[in-house]
Parts: structure tokens; C-alpha cells; sequence
């Protein structure tokens, strides 16, 4: 299957990057070869274990099979053990990252969903499995088959590889909502799949790209963009997958040199893909089914696995009646409309298992578009190469000038080839966040406020003499920000200490603070409630640690003769812009600034 080929000649030095799309229901993984004075070509691992040779697909399920907490079969081959009881199977597993924004929705529960609210269903983790063991299972069986692809597809590939396996560089995509918490999830599995040498490594070594930036620059490489992008056009990527949708509205800002683009809004996650067509098809089969030869679990289960192989692919909403061959000659009952392992299904009933997810859809890019002037919409993704999604989603948006373009490549996982070309070509696009960042800080008591005379037993006094009250909150990044690749967010802070200068250097030490989420609506004042608790809204991201010991020249003594205390003023400076979370220290030292290091701390048990 041919790859995308880089229209300018590499000039770095050589090396291999891997680009890894873990999926929730389907994976993929590119790798290319980048050799100076060279066209970088992207390959996709087409061959897996347990997948038909005639297949020579680039996805494959994202499941991994265990038994008393040991991995035992991944991917297709993962598939043999569902039913078998001796064996739990991983599945959705990575719905367990989502933070608590991307696990609900205004819209109704899935189809079939038991949960009875609107939040994210999420299938339970095989018993004594951890998050991450499931991660680095998985990941050790994606790169070990990478590692066989590369080797027979690039010449002398055995001898390069070893060669450049400690300095490979490897790309995760992530879900547009997911932030440092669940890149240091992935991280730590990479390291204990293999997948990069050390520890200290892997920050150089491991880098993520958004799903929505990577699926970009795939429909941007095969797609003819002079027809539809233009500078200041504004268009909807819509990256349907086997259990999730993701929405990100983008607008061009320029062509030339190169293509730049800017998110518009923050991008939108649904529970509503292709996985939920089956669902509907299976509880529309038994119905149909129940009280025959053929409505076992066993029977229906082939039935279902027969519909999402060939059925729901190629239906299209044109014909009376479509065919689910799941048989044999012998599997005959003409009665049910079942003929020599053949079952047929009304338009109706087709229609039918599709119609709770393509509302849910529609329904969500309506919300996304709603008064703004989109011209053009990318459908990319598993379920977004649905003839009838397609036909739908066209049907819907042609009244409204709007033109839905699709990628005509089957069998190929957008974000993991998207996420190479988006490395050849290092383009940065501007996000939009969808949370507000900010860190605990104490509150001036002010008797006369109502909110602060509730929290009155809390009251506590600094070193300064100031009243204070605990559980505020300081915004530094308010939703909706945009932040391009350089975006900063700078907060001062002063530290005080109960001492003289003369004893001040046992008092320094380290300063931290942590790094919180509010997903809430508005700008929070609060982290806690009147009673100490946190609020559900807030989350720790992760926590900002430094050493003070290099400020000793900086304090400054203050205060009346009877409470003399010191104090230290600095700028704490997190950039958010980039692929990865950076922090430094700043401060003045007779005039001239200084920088200091700061380690970023995940708060994250795998």
C-alpha cells in the first residue's frame, strides 16, 4: 500500500520515528526511515499476527487477552479468547484516560447503554490489571511487529535498526482532551514495553501529537487542498472512530510558505462510533432471532461479527435488502430470511442499527457549526468510511453550502500516518483550551465578603502578618485561550519565611505547588467548598517542585522589630504551547534575571 512520500529532501540526521495510533476499538502504527538527502517515504505495518494474508490491513483490534494477570494474546489474535472463560479481555481500555470532561455529553446514553446517564460507558479492566500494565502489553506487541515490518521492507533493515533503536523517535497520538496526566501514562508504559531505552530518554525520545492535528495533515497529503483551503476558510475535521467521535473546528491562516492553521474553539468528544452500529444490529438480531435454532450467543455473535466485517461497510441506503453471510450451506431457515449461511436484512433493519448513532452525530456537528462559516467538513477516521455517514452527514450540511470531503484510502488509520507527515513537516498548530488551568493560592480574609465569613474558622495568619484563607483558586489559562507553539503562562508568587537573613538558609528549601484543572463553567475563586473538600470540578494535573536554595541573594528582610520576617519574589512560567507541558523559575538578582529548573510531577498511579 503506498505511503505518503515527503516533497522536499530530508536533511537531518538519520534516524527512524514510529508513529503510534492506539485507538479504542482499532491500531495502527507508520514508522518511516529518514536517511539525509533523501524523500521520507511513510509505511504503515500492514501484517499482523492472526490477521488473514489477504487482508494486509493497517488496523487491528485493540484488545489484549489475559489469564491470572498475564498478557497472553493481543490484537487479532486476541479475538480467540473472548469467549473463553478462562481468558478476560482488555477492551475500550482507553476510556479509562479520559479526564472527567470527555466523559460527558448533553446528549442521550449510547444505544444499549446500561449506565442510564449520559456519561462515557466503560467496560472494567481484567481483575489484578493495572491501566498501564494493559498499555505496556500492548505497546511491546505493537513495536515488536513494527520492528518485523521494518525489516523486511527497508533494505540492510535488521542491521539499521539495531543501529538506531536507542535514538528512535516515537510519536503517540492522544485524544484532542487529554493533557500531561495521560502522557505520563503512556510514557511510563513505553518504557516498560521496551519502547525507548531509559527513563531519562524518554522525554527527548517520546512526543505526542493531538488526533485531530494528525488526521489534519492526512486529509492535507491526500486530499486536493487547492480546492478547498484557502487563507481565512474555516473547516470541521470530524474523525469518526469504532467507539468515539472527535470534532475540531480549524481555520486557515496561511498557504504559503506553509500551511497554518489555528484551532477555533475547543474540540468536542462523543461516545457515538461505529461500535454502537453493531451493538443495535445485535439486539435487533435477537429479537428477530429469539426462540430459534439461530438466536444462540454463539450464532449471534458470528451474525454480528459477519455484519460489521462486509454489511455495515458497504450499506449504503439504496437497495431493499442486504446480506449477512455468516454460514455454511447447511444454515438454511427461509422462514427467518436465512438461506445457506446467508441472512437477509430489510433496508429498514439496516437503517435501523445506524440510526441513534448517526443522530447523535449529526446532531453534534450541528452544535459545532452552529453560526459559524464553515465551508468544508474532513470525515476521516474507521466509521467516518461509512458510504451511508457520508451520504448522511452530505445530505445534512449540501443545504448549507457546506461540502464534505473524504479521504479515499481505505483500510488505513488516518492518525497514525497523520502523525509522521506531521513530523516531516513540524507544523505547530494553535490550540484552543478546553479547560481552565490554574493553582491552589491562599485568600486576603475579608470579613465583610459572605463567602469568606463562611470559612472563618479556617483563617490562618502568614509571616507577613497577612489574614488568609485556604482553598482559592488563580486562574492561569482561562478556557477557550488559544495557545500556539510559544504560549507561556507567567504567575509571581512571593515566599515568606518566620526568620532573619542571617538564619534564613535552613528555611529555603524547595518550593511546590500544583498544577490544576477546573472543568467547570466560568472562573473558579474556589478549589474547595466552606468545609475543606475539594470541589468535583477541580483536578490536580500535576505538581511544579523547585529548589529555592540558588534565591539566598535575593531574600529581603522585612516587617516591624518584633516579627521580622524574609521574603523571596519569583515568576513561575509554564508553556503550554507545545506537545509537551515546560516549566522554569525566574527571578531578579541585583538587576539581572536568572532562570532555575522545575520538575514537572504527574499525579498518576499506573
Amino acid at each position: 500500500m503506498a505511503g505518503y512520500i515527503g516533497d522536499k529532501k530530508y536533511t537531518g540526521t538519520e534516524k527512524i520515528v514510529i508513529g503510534v495510533d492506539i485507538g479504542t476499538t482499532q491500531s495502527a502504527v507508520s514508522f518511516a526511515y529518514l536517511y539525509p538527502d533523501s524523500f521520507t517515504r511513510v509505511r504503515m505495518v500492514n501484517k499482523w499476527p492472526g490477521q488473514p494474508e489477504s487482508v494486509g490491513s493497517s488496523k487491528i483490534p485493540t484488545l489484549v487477552a489475559y489469564r491470572n494477570g498475564q498478557c497472553k494474546a493481543c490484537g487479532a489474535e486476541a479475538l480467540e479468547y473472548v469467549d473463553e472463560s478462562a481468558y478476560t479481555v482488555a477492551k475500550w481500555f482507553k476510556l479509562h484516560l479520559h479526564p472527567s470532561s470527555m466523559r460527558t455529553s448533553d446528549l442521550p446514553p449510547p444505544y444499549g447503554s446500561r449506565s442510564g446517564s449520559s456519561s462515557f460507558e466503560v467496560p472494567p479492566l481484567p481483575p489484578s490489571v493495572s491501566i498501564g500494565k494493559v498499555y505496556a502489553d500492548f505497546m511491546k506487541y505493537l513495536i515488536d511487529n513494527t520492528q518485523v515490518a521494518f525489516e523486511q521492507s527497508t533494505p540492510n533493515g535488521a542491521a539499521i535498526w539495531r543501529r538506531l533503536k536507542d535514538t528512535m523517535i516515537i510519536l503517540f497520538t492522544t485524544p484532542n482532551g487529554w493533557d500531561l496526566t495521560q502522557q505520563d501514562v503512556l510514557r511510563k508504559a513505553a518504557i516498560s514495553a521496551g519502547m525507548v531505552p531509559t527513563e531519562e530518554k524518554a522525554y527527548d525520545l517520546l512526543d505526542f501529537v493531538t488526533e485531530g492535528e494528525a488526521s489534519v495533515h492526512y486529509a492535507l497529503a491526500y486530499t486536493q487542498t487547492e480546492a478547498w483551503l484557502s487563507v481565512n476558510s474555516v473547516f470541521a475535521v470530524i474523525d469518526a472512530g469504532g467507539s468515539t467521535v472527535d470534532s475540531t473546528l480549524y481555520e486557515c491562516t496561511s498557504t504559503e510558505p506553509k500551511v497554518l492553521l489555528e484551532e477555533v474553539c475547543p474540540s468536542e468528544c462523543i461516545q457515538a462510533g461505529g461500535v454502537f452500529v453493531d451493538r443495535a444490529a445485535q439486539a435487533i438480531l435477537e429479537e428477530r432471532l429469539r426462540g430459534t435454532s439461530f438466536g444462540s450467543d454463539e450464532c449471534i455473535t458470528d451474525m454480528v461479527t459477519a455484519f460489521e466485517a462486509r454489511t455495515k461497510r458497504l450499506f449504503d441506503d439504496t437497495q431493499n435488502s442486504y446480506v449477512v453471510d455468516f454460514g455454511g450451506s447447511r444454515d438454511t431457515d427461509r422462514a427467518r430470511g436465512i438461506i445457506k449461511g446467508k441472512l437477509s436484512m430489510t433496508r429498514t433493519e439496516v437503517r435501523a442499527a445506524f440510526d441513534d448513532v448517526i443522530k447523535r452525530i449529526m446532531d453534534n456537528c450541528s452544535l459545532l457549526l452552529r453560526g459559524r462559516k464553515v465551508q468544508h467538513i474532513l470525515l476521516v477516521g474507521g466509521f467516518g468510511e461509512s458510504a451511508y455517514l457520508q451520504k448522511r452527514l452530505a445530505e445534512l450540511f449540501d443545504i448549507q453550502g457546506v461540502k464534505v470531503v473524504t479521504v479515499e484510502e481505505p483500510a488505513k488509520k488516518a492518525a497514525a500516518e497523520g502523525a509522521l507527515i506531521w513530523f516531516i513537516k513540524q507544523t505547530v498548530l494553535a490550540r484552543i483550551s478546553r479547560v481552565t488551568i490554574g493553582v491552589p493560592v491562599g485568600v486576603r480574609y475579608d470579613s465583610y465578603d459572605p463567602e469568606h465569613a463562611k470559612r472563618s474558622l479556617k483563617v490562618y495568619i502568614d509571616a507577613g502578618g497577612e489574614v488568609c484563607l485556604p482553598g482559592g483558586f488563580s486562574t492561569l489559562v482561562p478556557k477557550g485561550t488559544k495557545m500556539e507553539s510559544g504560549y507561556v503562562a507567567t504567575k509571581p508568587y512571593i515566599q515568606r519565611f518566620s526568620c532573619r537573613i542571617s538564619d534564613s538558609g535552613s528555611h529555603l528549601g524547595s518550593f511546590e505547588r500544583k498544577l490544576m484543572v477546573w472543568e467547570g463553567e466560568g472562573i473558579p475563586i474556589w478549589r474547595e467548598d466552606v468545609h475543606g473538600r475539594q470541589l468535583s470540578q477541580v483536578r490536580t494535573l500535576c505538581t511544579l517542585k523547585a529548589e529555592l536554595s540558588a534565591l539566598r541573594s535575593s531574600l529581603k528582610e522585612k516587617g516591624p522589630s518584633y516579627r521580622r520576617y524574609c521574603e523571596v519574589e519569583f515568576d513561575i512560567v509554564v508553556r503550554f504551547g507545545g506537545t509537551q507541558l515546560q516549566a522554569r523559575m525566574q527571578w531578579k538578582e541585583h538587576g539581572v534575571l536568572r532562570e532555575g529548573p522545575i520538575s514537572i510531577l504527574p499525579k498518576v498511579t499506573i
